[in-house]
């Protein structure tokens, strides 16, 4: 009885040792990965918003030991999956969404003797050279979780991280093969009908284009609006000369209106008319740097049939606002080549 009576006192002292030493221990954890990803925020919302797209580019639905099913819906407030791994199971739910802004979710994890609640978030933020992505998890282990991952040699830090750095990287590579995302198709021979444009011409570069054609055009609805015009059609961009050696150019930014506009003889933005005339159309859905490819389709489509070019210079209509859509694997250009 003396020995049972002493061996007990042991288990105890050992007992609130243990508790002593595990309380003391911190369990508080914050984890943080960022990473600046070259995409507008709405781009990368997409594929954080939806569970079906974690499929592409998170580590944990993408490791075969551990069993994820998605619930209904895949998106929204409430929406969550469930998982089952080896040390336990688990549930992550939406429970806040800021859209193009960030997304709030409870994960929910049973070991089998005890259970957790833990806060994660991933908040999109614009910055200069695209989006700054952070993925935080936050949450305070009880004291059995301490003493289970002592013994067991769990580190949160260590086991998450790895995959948040990895889950942020596989974001990058699935946001950036979207955008460039494009198809082209020849319409065919069509008539155009004439009409009058206000415009701006310059020279420029094949490196720094976009950027001047952007200006320009910002230039000329900027003078549209102080003089209270309207726009009768989508701006377009004239090629008056390309270099095929360099890609340099010679072009105009152009913007239709419904009639003749009398601007200042020191303006650098002029009104003149298009005649109506016969062209092959192409139609581009995607980014710009797929303009070159896409033209071409149409240059061979005149050779093919034996089609006569026309001296009047080659334009492209920009059918989508860019400020308006953040995707330009979502982009609408219309390519019109003249011919006789």
């Amino acid at each position: 009885m003396k020995a049972f009576k002493y061996i007990f006192i042991l288990l105890m002292i050992l007992i609130i040792g243990g508790a002593v030493y595990f309380s003391l221990k911190e369990g508080t954890y914050d984890i943080t990965q960022t990473r600046v990803i070259a995409a507008p925020p709405e781009v990368i919302y997409e594929q954080i918003e939806d569970f079906k797209e974690w499929e592409n580019w998170n580590p944990w639905f993408k490791d075969e030991e551990i069993k994820i099913t998605i619930g209904i819906p895949t998106q929204g407030l409430d929406a969550n999956y469930s998982f089952i791994e080896s040390y336990g199971s688990g549930k992550i739910t939406i429970t806040g969404l800021e859209p193009n802004k960030s997304i709030s979710m409870n994960r929910f994890y049973d070991n089998g003797i005890t259970s957790s609640n833990s806060e994660v978030m991933i908040v999109l933020e614009q910055v200069k050279d695209g989006t700054l992505v952070s993925w935080n998890i936050k949450g305070e282990q009880g004291l059995l979780d301490k003493a289970i991952a002592t013994v067991f040699g769990f580190h949160m830090e260590e086991e998450i991280t790895p995959k948040y750095k990895k889950g942020l990287e596989n974001l990058e590579v699935i946001v950036i093969k979207n955008m460039k995302v494009s198809s082209s198709s020849v319409d065919g021979i069509i008539e155009t009908g004439g009409g009058y444009f206000l415009y701006m011409s310059s020279s420029a570069k094949k490196e720094n284009f976009q950027e001047l054609k952007t200006q320009m055009l910002q230039n000329i609805m900027s003078y549209m609006q102080r003089n209270k015009i309207d726009m009768y059609g989508m701006p377009r961009v004239i090629y008056e000369k390309i270099n095929p050696y360099n890609g340099n150019m010679i072009f105009s930014a152009a913007i239709p209106v419904q009639n003749r506009e009398i601007t200042a003889t020191n303006s650098n933005i002029l009104c003149s008319y298009q005649e109506p005339g016969k062209t092959v159309k192409v139609t581009l859905k995607g980014a710009y740097s797929n303009l070159e490819e896409a033209r071409k389709k149409g240059e061979e489509f005149i050779d093919q049939n034996g089609l006569v070019r026309s001296e009047e210079a080659p334009y492209e209509v920009y059918k989508t606002d860019p400020m308006l859509t953040p995707n330009p694997a979502n982009y609408l250009t219309e390519i019109y080549l003249p011919i006789q």
